[in-house]
């Protein structure tokens, strides 16, 4: 039986100064829809187990994968394999996107989103 929640129901957590989460997961993957406002960014870090894929949905921010920077704008999506250390700066205004976890970052989580089946 599928869970179904609507985005705005969702908390919306401020886990950085500028940088507003909100998440759900499953029980093998987890989804979380940021929003950045400038000036804001996250410091290097690496997940040690999981698999990050991000999908910019509005605006443009620079990630940091390794030693390269990339721009990522609306309608790109990058992959970010375990381990690899990363960081995400905006750029202007506000950008927003989504990010997926693989195996799921239940740490991420605020709240009862949903039940266990």
């Amino acid at each position: 039986m599928p869970y179904v929640q609507s985005w705005s129901e969702l908390p919306e957590v401020e886990v950085l100064p500028g940088n507003f989460r909100r998440s759900a997961a499953g029980m093998k993957s987890s989804i979380n829809r940021i929003r950045m406002v400038h000036p804001s960014s996250t410091p290097l870090h690496h997940h040690v187990e999981e698999e990050q894929m991000v999908m910019m949905l509005a605006g443009e921010m620079d990630v940091t994968i390794g030693e390269e920077v990339i721009r990522l704008k609306a309608d790109q999506v990058c992959v970010i394999p375990a381990g690899t250390p990363h960081r995400f700066q905006s750029v202007a205004g506000t950008c927003s996107f989504l990010e997926t976890f693989a195996p799921p970052r239940f740490q991420n989580l605020i709240g009862f989103l949903g039940k266990v089946f």
